[in-house]
């Protein structure tokens, strides 16, 4: 986006000064015009200028010696010497004070304007002056009428001065037109990264369902394990039981029995093997369950991470909402002062006023409005996503607090079980032992 280039326009001929300054504020320059060297250098002091324009001969001090004041104060600002006739010397001299140009444009002030295009504006066609010759000529003519009057000696100063503001009031108004359009590309770029930071919150709740849906499986898992050890636990004790008691009816049976003691023990020898299988199997799953387990960890922390980071974005977002109020006060001062001015220069003027028939200010502050509008339907636009967005949040936390406290009361149970674990069932093999002890009872007697 290309700035308005400000140009100092130093000339002591008053009737000229006034042409060239309407020349260049129509080509949408700004101007600062001065009729004496002194107040061309203080103006060099107090603003930055991208060209000069300097007239020789001046009053009060030579051209060259003004020119190179300024290029003391700054060095990159190009000067356009204009003198009455091209001799010689007054090139030479320009080129040791580094003069950009030297021209001798006599009456013809539109060779003035396509220099001062060629200098500021390289490479681009240059915009149409929107003051004409027509124009010019009228304003002139209404300017010299206004000075030949003694009388209307104010007006005339007025006159002058509404012009160089309705100018300059024009330029702002393109200006403010251009930053409102840069606001509108940061406040889009803004919306787009609040609907990413959304996004972000929806997959990283998708995540945390899943871990915690891994975890109540693996617990319940490990309660499983947990029971079919103690079961086998359980058997092996009562085999061994068994054996020592067959050992000691062995030494004490007959032979029939003996037989019979022995198919027993084979029987339980048989479901012996098929537990210690069952429980091969389960020290395997006991030791895939440890390995969930672990992995459901480190699902925990980063989680946590995720968590965090969800956070931290949540704070920069406030903070930016912060900035977006900040910045949607001052635009509201923007648009009263420029409602202000708009009213001020909506005020009536004179009958023989020579700007009455100017629409590019009325154009400007349309496109103001327009550009207000916009921006008030873009903010609107971004309240609403931001509210969405909160409530998303809220509901994400109702979620978390729901599962944690369904969490709590599966460690609760948990903890429950340990402490108080359920008697053991009787299995195949301990059914199968009482019954050869009944047979063996039986016999006896």
């Amino acid at each position: 986006m290309n700035s308005i280039k400000k140009v100092l326009l130093v000339h002591g001929d008053q009737p000229a000064n006034r042409t060239l300054t309407l020349l260049l504020a129509g080509a949408g320059y700004y101007v600062r015009s001065c009729a004496q060297p002194d107040a061309a250098i203080d103006a060099a002091h107090g603003e930055w200028f991208d060209l000069s324009l300097v007239a020789d001969p001046l009053p009060e001090m030579s051209s060259f010696s003004l020119i190179e004041a300024l290029k003391k104060l700054q060095p990159s600002m190009a000067v356009l010497l204009l003198v009455n006739q091209l001799e010689l010397p007054s090139v030479i001299k320009g080129i040791r004070v580094a003069v950009t140009d030297v021209l001798a444009p006599g009456n013809d002030w539109a060779l003035v304007l396509q220099r001062v295009n060629a200098v500021l504006r390289p490479g681009r066609e240059a915009a149409p002056s929107e003051v004409t010759a027509e124009v010019l000529a009228e304003v002139e003519a209404i300017l010299a009428k206004i000075d030949g009057d003694s009388a209307g000696a104010g007006a005339a100063g007025d006159s002058r001065a509404e012009l160089v503001r309705l100018v300059r009031q024009r330029d702002g108004l393109k200006g403010v037109v251009e930053r409102l359009a840069q606001e509108k590309t940061a406040l889009e770029a803004e919306l787009r990264k609040q609907l990413e930071l959304q996004n972000d919150a929806a997959r990283q709740q998708t995540e945390l369902n899943e871990v915690r849906s891994e975890r109540e499986i693996v617990a319940a898992a490990q309660i499983s394990v947990d029971e079919k050890a103690r079961a086998v636990a359980e058997a092996r004790a009562a085999l061994a039981r068994e054996r020592a008691a067959l050992a000691t009816e062995r030494a004490q049976g007959r032979p029939d029995e003996e037989v019979q003691r022995l198919q027993a023990a084979e029987a339980l020898s048989e479901d012996l093997r098929t537990l210690e299988n069952k429980s091969s199997d389960l020290r395997a799953e006991e030791v895939r369950l440890r390995e969930e387990a672990v992995k459901v960890q480190q699902g925990q922390i980063r989680l946590e991470m995720d968590r965090r980071q969800l956070q931290e974005d949540m704070d920069l977002l406030r903070q930016q909402e912060a900035n977006l109020q900040s910045y949607e006060q001052r635009l509201r001062a923007m648009g009263a002062a420029a409602e202000a001015e708009r009213v001020l220069s909506a005020a009536p003027r004179p009958s023989r006023d020579p700007f009455q028939r100017d629409a590019t200010l009325e154009a400007a502050w349309t496109r103001l409005d327009r550009a207000m509008d916009m921006l008030e339907a873009e903010r609107r636009n971004f309240s609403g996503e931001k509210l969405i967005l909160k409530e998303e949040l809220m509901r994400l936390k109702a979620k978390e607090e729901a599962l944690l406290q369904r969490e709590q009361a599966v460690e609760a149970q948990l903890a429950g079980a340990e402490a108080d674990p359920e008697p053991p069932r009787a299995s195949f093999a301990q059914t199968r032992l009482k019954a050869a002890k009944a047979i063996f009872t039986s016999n006896q007697r």
